[in-house]
């Protein structure tokens, strides 16, 4: 079965998460990414130690996560060399990624125009935190900073009268942005199949914060009273769309966005038929201005019995309704099982690890059909520059001159 990038050949030139993960995407399904990185050190991700557990005794599970299917190429970019090389496998490559600042990428005299030329094909892909325009474009910028903070994440999540701001999850805006980055690359690549012409895409983990949280921004934008905060912990203004606590500790989240058909089958299974016809929660509109009562009435309703209680009676409730779930449990999601995000992918050691493949499917299939896990630093150097013409004894010259490792 021909795999969707089967055929494209894919240079990386990026470090950390968001536009790493968008590469795994693309080895995922079939193209050829070649990460390039500094001879020693490597992309810093490899070292990076946060002590969250990323760090196991057999793995490196964030660049497993982020780098699996990959080639590394070790190059000095600083080196004319260096960047003679990197532009002769640029003059082969249908994609450039990459997630250098753009002033980085300007003194190493690899901006759009100097691609580009070199291959008026290559589709130039690259993402940051804050934009490619604007005062602020090169500004450094991270998940938790671009994304998270100033994306508006934080003071949405947090309750105004917390003394700490709710904290982001490992790479939330970089996973996020990573498929944004995805969706321009595969529109570009079909643009090309049309016009035989390359071009420039970008994105940035504060615009897609903006899209992400967009309902709530176009709203304040025509209303600059709009409060998003109100009735934050309660939810009282939703009481059918909002989670009630189990006597076990377990919630159980209501989105009974439509409510005619299901409120009168809550209310049975509440035991509460009366409440269907009460004049205070009769409409959709009375249960929203007297939600304080009827949020206790639920919440009191649920808080009476565990979940395993609970169970048969939501289970068999054809409505919109979740147990909410901890990271252990979605792990073991029938539904996350059958559509294959969960897989193993082994190692060099010949242990495996689980990792998670992307949530686009491609006939049927979102995990890479044949896993292969990260790459060594400098794993590919010899095969992928012998692929463009560099022999033997030029390739043991340039190693000696630490041009490539």
């Amino acid at each position: 079965m021909t795999k969707t990038f089967e055929g494209v050949r894919v240079v990386e030139l990026a470090q950390y998460v968001f536009v790493p993960a968008s590469g795994t995407l693309l080895a995922d399904h079939g193209a050829e990414v070649i990460k390039i990185e500094p001879p020693e050190t490597g992309d810093p991700y490899r070292t990076l130690k946060i002590g969250d557990g990323r760090e196991t005794a057999k793995a490196n599970l964030s660049m497993e996560q982020n780098n699996r299917g990959k080639k590394s190429v070790a190059i000095d970019l600083k080196s004319e060399e260096g960047r003679e090389i990197l532009l002769r496998l640029i003059e082969t490559a249908d994609v450039f990624l990459t997630s250098l600042r753009p002033r980085a990428l300007k003194s190493l005299r690899l901006d759009p125009e100097d691609l580009l030329a070199r291959n008026p094909r290559i589709i130039y892909a690259r993402g940051n935190g804050l934009g490619f325009k604007g005062a602020e474009f090169d500004k450094a910028g991270y998940d938790a900073s671009a994304f998270w903070a100033r994306g508006g994440f934080a003071d949405l999540l947090t309750a105004p009268d917390a003394e700490i701001t709710t904290r982001p999850r490992p790479a939330l805006g970089d996973h996020a942005s990573a498929i944004s980055l995805l969706a321009g690359v595969a529109s570009a690549l079909f643009r090309r199949e049309r016009t035989g012409k390359g071009m420039v895409v970008e994105t940035s983990l504060l615009q897609n914060a903006a899209w992400i949280l967009s309902s709530d921004l176009v709203i304040a934008r025509a209303n600059p009273e709009y409060d998003p905060h109100a009735g934050f912990s309660s939810g009282h203004r939703a009481p059918l769309m909002r989670a009630y606590k189990t006597s076990d500790g377990r919630w159980i989240q209501l989105m009974l966005l439509a409510p005619d058909k299901p409120w009168p089958e809550l209310c049975a299974m509440l035991e509460r038929p009366e409440l269907e016809m009460d004049p205070r929660f009769a409409t959709s509109a009375q249960r929203m201005e007297n939600g304080a009562e009827l949020c206790d009435i639920i919440a009191e309703c649920i808080g009476a019995r565990s979940w395993a209680e609970w169970s048969p009676l939501f289970l068999a409730w054809n409505a919109p309704w979740e147990l909410i779930s901890t990271i252990h449990e979605l792990g073991e999601d029938p539904q996350i099982k059958a559509a294959g995000s969960v897989f193993p992918m082994a190692l060099r050691n010949g242990e495996s690890v689980e990792v998670i493949a992307g949530p686009i499917g491609f006939d049927e299939q979102c995990a890479p059909a044949n896993p292969v896990c990260s790459p060594d630093l400098g794993e590919h150097s010899d095969e992928v520059l012998s692929s463009i013409g560099y022999g033997s004894d030029e390739l043991a010259r340039l190693r000696a001159a630490q041009v490539v490792g």
